[in-house]
Order: structure tokens, then sequence, then C-alpha cells
């Protein structure tokens, strides 16, 4: 083959690959407005592709020149909330893409105040389930994550303060960047309760027994894994039932609760810690 019918199938094999995408890219991209001081956003085009933003600005990706695209938020910042526009679509030549727009508007704190908890004790509070702060002293709280406007917020006790009980008053609402005071409202209130406690004999070290005690349908599990004596997380005002029982046996064993079951008595508080949970090999 001479040198110049060489060059030919070159150059028509370059032009084929070009045409499949094999060469030939460009760019799609657009600008990112709302990011604030510390803000650290993630932006992805399909599944691989990933870049990072801490500053308002323009941001590009490589596509090819008949591939498509699908720009989408990956890693949202803290403190603000970002959406995409124009950001799906299709090449169907080798211009570059520069109209996908991500907006990103204020997210808002969600908080409250504690009052009552005892000195030197702490707290889990939930918003939404999910999120958790732990409460150290009363006062002002906050949760580190932040809410997003429109979306609802539900302030609730996870774990109270020791032999405590808790309560949670407009703790629940929207978020709304437009008043960020409304998702500072949650009241926690604690008093002082009962504890419920229980003796595991028997059990071998190493594994792990589940105990719930049901109070008016609300379970407190509480794991173990030795022998000894234990209190649930939850204490309880005085009139109220308890009931306790095994959620999950340990790993080749049988135990057995006696005494589980009661009423909560503040005059009394030894009525509610006389469970006795005893052990034994299947």
């Amino acid at each position: 083959m001479n040198k110049s019918k060489f060059a030919a199938l070159i150059v028509g094999a370059g032009i084929v690959l070009a045409g499949c995408g094999g060469f030939v890219y460009t760019t799609v991209g657009g600008t990112v407005t709302g990011l604030g001081t510390g803000d650290v956003l993630v932006l992805r085009n399909e599944a691989n592709y990933t870049q990072t933003l801490t500053a308002d600005g323009t941001f590009s990706f490589n596509v090819a020149s008949n591939g498509a695209y699908s720009i989408s938020v990956l890693t949202q910042p803290n403190s603000v909330n970002c959406t995409v526009v124009n950001g799906t679509g299709k090449m169907s030549s080798d211009s570059a893409v520069k109209n996908i727009a991500v907006t990103c508007v204020p997210n808002v704190p969600v908080g409250g105040t504690v009052s009552g908890m005892a000195d030197n004790s702490s707290m889990v509070l939930l918003n939404n389930a999910l999120a958790t702060t732990t409460v150290t002293a009363n006062g002002s709280f906050q949760f580190a994550s932040y809410g997003v406007s429109g979306q609802p917020f539900a302030v609730t006790v996870g774990i109270p303060p020791a032999s405590q009980y808790c309560t949670v008053a407009n703790g629940t609402g929207t978020v709304n960047n437009a008043n960020p005071a409304a998702s500072l409202t949650a009241l926690v209130s604690c008093v002082p309760a009962v504890p419920v406690q229980f003796t595991v004999n028997g059990l071998t070290a190493g594994t792990v027994l589940t105990m719930v005690n049901t109070v008016d349908g609300f379970a407190d599990k509480f794991s173990v894994s030795a022998p000894g004596n234990y209190q649930f997380n939850w204490s309880w005002l005085s009139g109220k039932p308890f009931n306790i029982t095994v959620d999950t046996q340990a790993t080749g064993q049988t135990c057995k609760v006696t005494g589980g079951t009661g009423f909560v008595d503040a005059s009394n508080p030894a009525a509610s810690r006389n469970a006795v949970v005893d052990c034994a090999k299947t």
C-alpha cells in the first residue's frame, strides 16, 4: 500500500471515530449562584464525573459531541439548597452548552430552647427522626443540619436525660427562609421521673440480648451483652404502666422475664426496678 492511500485510510478512520464521539469532545456547563462563605457544592454529570465548587461562578464538564448529559447535585451545602435548571440533554454538535443554571437559596436553622434538664446530664434530640443533636445544658440549641425552605421540621426527644421525662412543644412546622425564626421555636421541657430497671442473670458474655419496655405503645429498646443491672433510656411519670419483655434473644440462649409489668410510682420507685431476666443455654 502506498503512503497516500495509507494516509487517506487514517484520516477516514479518524473522521469515523470523531463522528462516534471517539475524539471530539465539547463542554457542557453554566453558572452557579447563591453559594456563601464555607459552602461546598458537588455537581455530578451522569454517574462518574463530579466537580466541587466553593464559590459562585462558571463550571463545565467535558462531553462527547454526540453524547448525553445529566447534571445534578450530588452533595448539597449545609447552609443553602441548590437546584439545577436545563441540566439534561443530548449534544447535537460540537458547540458548547452554557445555559445550565444552578441556583442556591438559603437554608434555615432548626432549634429551640431546653429547660428543666438536670445538671451534668445530656439529651439527644431529633429533627424529622434523622438529624440529631446532643444537648448538655439548659438554654438554646440548634441542629447542625439546616432545614430546606418549604420542607417540614419535627423536633422530638430521642434519648432523654437519665431519670427525667421530657416533652416538646411548638416542635413542628414548615421551614421558611423568609421567616427563619419560625423554625427556632421548639420548647423542650424536662421534669424528674422514675426510671425503669432490670437485672440480667446468666447471659453469656459477648452475646447480645435486646430488651424492650413498652409504655402506651411506645417501645424503649435496650441491648446488653453481659449480666448486670440496667436502666432503660426512658424514665416515666407516676401512673404509667410498664411492660418489660425480650425483644431479641441472645444467640444460643433463652431468656425469660419475671416481675416485668406494673405501674410507675414516684412514691415507690422500687416498684419499677424489680424485673429479673434469667438466661439459660438452649
